[in-house]
C-alpha cells in the first residue's frame, strides 16, 4: 500500500500544498485556507509540485489539472505511485469524462473552477477525515474468517469463500480500517473510486448484503461487518 505522507507545522496546523499556475487563484486559495486554520505551501507548475510533495510532505494537496511543465493528471499519477496523501483536483472543465479521468488517476475529490472557497474548505475537511486504512498487516483472522491480502484469498473455517473482485476489495478495505466506522460515501470513494453524485451509494449496501450472505451464518445478525445505525458500517474486531 502506498505510504500516506503527512506533515504538520510546528504550531500544529496541517500543511496543504496548493498547486495552480494562476497566481491570483493560488493566492486567493492560500489566503482562505490560512484564515481557516491551515498552513499553506504553493507550487505553480508540475515539476515544482512534485518537488514540494517530496520535500515538504503535505497532509493534503489542492491540484489544478491545467499545469505547465507537467500535466496535472501526470503529477497526480506520479504522486500516487509513492503516496496516499489526499488530493483534491481543481479544473475549469465540468465534463464527466474529466471527472472520471481525475478519479482514475487517484483523486480523492473534485472541485470545478471558479472555485467556491467554502465548498473547497468543506471538501478538504472531508478528505482529511477519511484518512487511510490504519492497520498495516497482510493477514486478518477473526472467528474462523481469514483474509489474506498477500494471496488475495478469503476463507471461513478453512473453506474458501468465493467473492467477486469488488466484494473482495470491499471486504479487504473493511479489514484494514482498524474498526473505524465507515460511511457509504467513504466506501464509494475508496473501493469504487466514485462519489455519490454520480453513483448510487445503495450499491455499497447491496455489496455488503452479498458479502454477509457468504461469510455470516446469520446474515440478519452479522458478526463481521456491523451496521452503525445512522452512520455507516464497521468491521468487527476481536474486542467487539
Amino acid at each position: 500500500m502506498a505510504e500516506k505522507m503527512v506533515n504538520a507545522t510546528p504550531d500544529g496546523r496541517p500543511l496543504v500544498l496548493v498547486v495552480d499556475d494562476d497566481d491570483p487563484s493560488r493566492s486567493l486559495i492560500r489566503q482562505y485556507l490560512e484564515r481557516t486554520g491551515y498552513a499553506v505551501s504553493e507550487a505553480g507548475d508540475g515539476p515544482a509540485a512534485l518537488k514540494a510533495v517530496t520535500v515538504e510532505r503535505p497532509e493534503a494537496i489542492v491540484l489544478d489539472l491545467g499545469l505547465p511543465g507537467l500535466d496535472g493528471l501526470d503529477v497526480l499519477r506520479t504522486i500516487r505511485r509513492a503516496s496516499g496523501v489526499p488530493v483534491i483536483v481543481l479544473t475549469g472543465r465540468d465534463e464527466e469524462v474529466d471527472k472520471l479521468s481525475g478519479f482514475d488517476a487517484g483523486a480523492d475529490d473534485y472541485v470545478v473552477k471558479p472555485v467556491s472557497l467554502p465548498e473547497l474548505g468543506a471538501r478538504l475537511r472531508a478528505v482529511l477525515r477519511r484518512g487511510e486504512p490504519v492497520v498495516a498487516t497482510e493477514r486478518f483472522e477473526l472467528d474462523g474468517l481469514v483474509i489474506d491480502l498477500a494471496a488475495a484469498t478469503v476463507t471461513l473455517d478453512g473453506n474458501p469463500v468465493e467473492l467477486t473482485a469488488k466484494e473482495y476489495a470491499l471486504l479487504a478495505f473493511f479489514a484494514q480500517s482498524g474498526g473505524r466506522c465507515l460511511d457509504r460515501e467513504e466506501l464509494l470513494h475508496h473501493v469504487w473510486g466514485s462519489v455519490g453524485d454520480w453513483q448510487d451509494s445503495a450499491t455499497v449496501t447491496e455489496h455488503i448484503r452479498r458479502i454477509r450472505r457468504k461469510i455470516d451464518p446469520d446474515p440478519e445478525n452479522p458478526r463481521f461487518i456491523e451496521t452503525v445505525r445512522g452512520l455507516g458500517y464497521r468491521f468487527a474486531t476481536a474486542e467487539s
